[in-house]
């Protein structure tokens, strides 16, 4: 079930749905400490205390590095545990308070509910195969959370354990729709991501052309224009020796331009640091040139081994990236060091520009996005993989890319 990454938007999804949860939870739990009600108990903590938890996971950056690949299947399992362990504790005090089972089952229906979010959760990011697990998981503890209490009470569990059952085959049905759904939609955007790398690649086609064709240009007229004038100075050698010597003058400065404007188209049409260099000299080159135009100092590790040989378009991804976090960095941070780093994580790689500047607000600074940080972030969609960016004022800017690390 666990995958190294994370589809685009779930995260913020989730967290949303995390925080409005907590805030009901503690809503409720404070109700319930200033107006108990003896007819009517309610037991929210449990609740409070999972979705908590499962709040501060989702928020701190470094327990998702530190899980890797089981970030998002364990804060998932607390969120499908969340609902259930509060509903089951809920039945256990209401029975303890005396109340009868019918009235132990009031809030039974919330857990329904609240279960739908994790469940699309899981259809969006994993296969089919992962929901009717999903689906199978909350049914066996719906048996063995609700229904021991409400059996020793002396209750006919028998509806409750149709609803149990019907929900988890509606849990499964629904499921499927979302699935197939979510299959297309993934398949629509790795569609677009191949066209959107063939235009890439048609438009460097015809760029190169063209540079192929200055180039010859360039170089017909240029030895043309020579071998006439050297045609000149043959005839005028003897009988004018002054304008011969200022005819060949004129072919030496034409030869001399031509070779300037063939090194030029040569240089134009030469490989691309990534095809001289491979990948970790091409990031040494870039860290190098921008510490000589900046004042930073920039330090770049690459784990060798466990990048190479990756795909072409990830190479390309994760050096564009780089390019860009690190001219950010000069432009803007205003700070004296900047940290490259590339490395295998799992089943993927992942890359961190990190500065020591004067880090900013992305959400104050940059309310309608920047640029330059659009282009990284729909640099990184293409490739399949997910740019983050961790940045407050005082405290330097992280730029990170994780991808799958594909060969």
């Amino acid at each position: 079930m666990a995958s190294a990454r994370i589809e685009p938007g779930l995260l913020k999804v989730f967290t949303w749905y995390v925080a409005i949860r907590l805030g009901i939870g503690v809503i409720a739990l404070w109700t319930v400490s200033q107006e108990g009600d003896p007819a009517n108990p309610r037991f929210p903590g449990s609740g409070v205390v999972i979705f908590g938890v499962l709040l501060v996971l989702l928020a701190w950056p470094a327990v998702r590095r530190k899980l890797g690949r089981w970030f998002l299947p364990i804060t998932l399992a607390l969120a499908t545990l969340g609902p259930m362990i509060e509903s089951a504790v809920n039945i256990a005090g209401r029975l303890d308070a005396g109340l009868g089972p019918n009235e132990a089952l009031a809030d039974y229906w919330l857990p329904f509910f609240l279960l739908w979010v994790p469940l699309l959760l899981i259809a969006w990011q994993y296969r089919y195969r992962a929901v009717l697990g999903f689906a199978l998981v909350t049914t066996i503890l719906g048996f063995g959370l609700s229904l021991p209490p409400l059996e020793e009470a002396g209750a006919d569990v028998a509806v409750v354990s149709a609803l149990i059952v019907a929900r988890g085959l509606l849990f499964a049905f629904v499921g499927l729709f979302v699935a197939k759904l979510v299959a297309a939609q993934k398949e629509a955007r790795r569609a677009l991501a191949t066209h959107a790398s063939t235009l890439e690649e048609l438009a460097t086609s015809r760029e190169r052309n063209r540079l192929a064709r200055e180039l010859h240009d360039t170089l017909a007229h240029s030895l043309s224009a020579v071998a006439v004038q050297l045609e000149a100075v043959k005839t005028l050698w003897d009988e004018d020796p002054d304008a011969a010597r200022a005819t060949l003058q004129r072919a030496l400065d034409g030869a001399r331009d031509g070779l300037g404007e063939a090194r030029r188209a040569i240089q134009a049409l030469r490989a691309s640091p990534l095809e001289e260099r491979g990948l970790a000299g091409a990031l040494d080159q870039l860290g190098a040139a921008v510490q000589a135009r900046s004042p930073l100092a920039v330090a770049v590790d690459v784990d060798v081994g466990g990048v190479d040989g990756l795909d072409p378009e990830v190479e390309q991804a994760v050096y564009r990236i780089a390019d860009e976090a690190l001219t950010n960095a000069a432009r803007h941070s205003e700070g004296t060091r900047v940290d490259v780093t590339l490395e295998r994580r799992n089943r993927g790689v992942r890359l961190e520009v990190r500065d020591d500047g004067r880090g900013f607000d992305p959400d104050v600074a940059l309310p309608n996005g920047h640029v330059g940080i659009r282009g990284m972030r729909e640099r990184a969609e293409m490739v399949g993989g997910e740019l983050t960016l961790d940045s407050a004022p005082g405290r330097g800017t992280v730029v990170g890319f994780e991808v799958e690390a594909r060969r």
